[in-house]
């Protein structure tokens, strides 16, 4: 059963007929992928210009499928007036203007279908329209159904308009161009070197993911995967997270702020790091002057101490991005004690500006309004606020006004400057490491301290070299052992008649001997 045997079974090479079609298996098998593999490999890109060898701009195409862009070709048609690989009589006229459509990424699909061009793909155009598609895609919906119109114009065309501009699957490359040889006059035979000439290959840097890329993408891929409306889109790009959203989750320490009235100063605690939104809220508005001017329009003794709003009126005020924002209630802060710094709101999830300072504990307050603070000095000026008398509408009778807030400690502008910094010393790095930039003189002294190890070797560090491998002076890193030791060297040297002695000596020793018992 077997080639030239009569072993009952079938060997894996003749199944699938990896021999030649003299010696392969007669009556079928596995058709081999190993030749249109090297076809695939040595082919010409399908956009690219079949004389230039290179990218085309308006590509025009001849009947027989051959593309071309439409600068060389025409020049080389004027000049011979023959088809550059055939050798055929070519004329202007005989060429064919072809229109290939691209996505929003900017790469060739098919017009209906938008399914992606490659080397691997049956590629057609119509003699009628010019249009170019899949060759499934004129399957299904034109020889299919038996409907003979351009999907794109609508204009009627035949079988025998298909031009079939690159078919893996037969023994011609792509374009014809890598097996094909043009004939050309020595002059146009220049012209095309000068202009196949590839350009310099230059080495592309690795797209940098922004700082405040997220881990999980934006999900447009499997959107357009599942949508019959959208554009096919392959490339999974990762979800951009607010700047301000990704300080909020890095804000580790508090904030400080200072209270001035015209009845003293209020020093106030802020927890940046457990309600960051509110904090940086707070703290922006003091900054821009938004308390500046504004009263405590309400005080009620025994209960609370309330402020923020520009008209007084217990309606008004705007958050600094100048709309409600969410609230960020925690189990770990609770209105249990006299100072406490809260938002004021109408509701859930709608703080503004208006905040109040407990003049004692109201836990009943917990789970319904953000507690973002605590008065941690200048209570007694607290106690004068709360001695004034109010009327009927809990509004205090002598105005209590906010003078300025004073921002001693921002940890939202530290961690700004701190992620300027490392943003700026990645970016250098990465100019230095592709060229584009050289060392400062403080960098080249930190690199010159760092080559000194712990035991006094001085070590090498090569000029162009950006991995900061080091070795020591007059040896390359391969030589040593590890980073900063290098390996020792052994020498023979000629045995002396000291050295004799002295190995005897020691040999002698080695070992127990009883001797006599005369001791015992």
């Amino acid at each position: 059963m077997g080639r030239w045997t009569d072993k009952p079974f079938i060997s894996q090479g003749e199944w699938s007929n990896a021999h030649d079609d003299s010696k392969g298996l007669p009556f079928g098998g596995k058709k081999t992928q190993i030749q249109g593999k090297k076809d695939a490999a040595g082919a010409l890109a399908f956009d690219c210009c079949s004389l230039s060898l290179r990218p085309f701009k308006t590509p025009m195409c001849t009947h027989d499928g051959y593309v071309f862009d439409s600068s060389n070709i025409i020049e080389y048609v004027k000049e011979n007036h023959t088809h550059p690989f055939t050798g055929e009589p070519l004329d202007i006229n005989d060429l064919l203007q072809i229109t290939y459509h691209k996505n929003a990424d900017g790469d060739y699909v098919d017009p209906v279908t938008f399914k992606q061009f490659s080397e691997f793909t049956k590629i057609i155009a119509n003699r009628k329209t010019g249009h170019v598609y899949l060759a499934s895609t004129i399957d299904e919906f034109n020889a299919k159904p038996g409907s003979w119109n351009d999907l794109v114009t609508g204009d009627p065309f035949t079988r025998d308009d298909i031009i079939i501009l690159q078919d893996p699957t037969s023994s011609r490359t792509s374009n014809g161009a890598a097996k094909g040889k043009a004939k050309a006059s020595p002059a146009s035979v220049e012209k095309s070197e000068i202009i196949a000439k590839p350009p310099a290959t230059t080495m592309k840097p690795l797209k940098r993911q922004p700082y405040n890329a997220a881990t999980y993408s934006k999900g447009i891929a499997a959107a357009s995967f599942t949508s019959t409306s959208m554009a096919p889109v392959t490339r999974n790009d990762a979800e951009i997270i607010n700047s301000e959203e990704y300080m909020f989750a890095r804000i580790k320490d508090k904030g400080y702020v200072r209270l001035c009235t015209n009845m003293g100063d209020i020093n106030l605690e802020l927890y940046c790091d457990k309600a960051p939104r509110t904090c940086y809220n707070f703290i922006k508005l003091a900054q821009a002057g938004y308390y500046k001017g504004t009263k405590f329009h309400r005080s009620i003794k025994n209960f609370m101490l309330q402020g923020g709003d520009p008209t007084a009126s217990g309606r008004g005020g705007k958050s600094h991005w100048g709309n409600e924002f969410k609230d960020e209630l925690s189990k770990k802060h609770s209105h249990s004690e006299r100072g406490v710094l809260s938002m004021a709101n109408r509701g859930p999830n709608t703080n503004t500006s208006q905040f109040f300072i407990l003049y004692r504990a109201a836990k009943h307050l917990d789970g319904k309004h953000t507690i973002f603070g605590r008065v941690v000095g200048g209570l007694p000026v607290l106690n004068k606020i709360e001695a004034v008398p109010t009327d009927d509408d809990d509004r205090p009778k002598s105005d209590i006004v906010i003078s300025d807030v004073s921002v001693f400690i921002d940890p939202y502008a530290e961690f700004t400057k701190r992620l300027e910094r490392k943003l700026e010393h990645e970016k250098g790095n990465e100019d230095l490491a592709l060229g584009k930039r050289r060392r400062t003189t403080e960098e080249e002294e930190e690199r010159e301290r760092e080559t000194t190890t712990w035991f006094g070797t001085k070590l090498t560090i090569d000029k162009n070299d950006h991995t900061g491998s080091r070795a020591p002076a007059g040896k390359s890193s391969a030589a040593g052992v590890g980073k900063y030791l290098k390996k020792p060297a052994f020498k023979q040297t000629a045995p002396t008649a000291a050295d004799d002695s002295s190995k005897r000596s020691k040999k002698a020793a080695v070992g127990y001997k009883f001797g006599s018992f005369n001791d015992w």
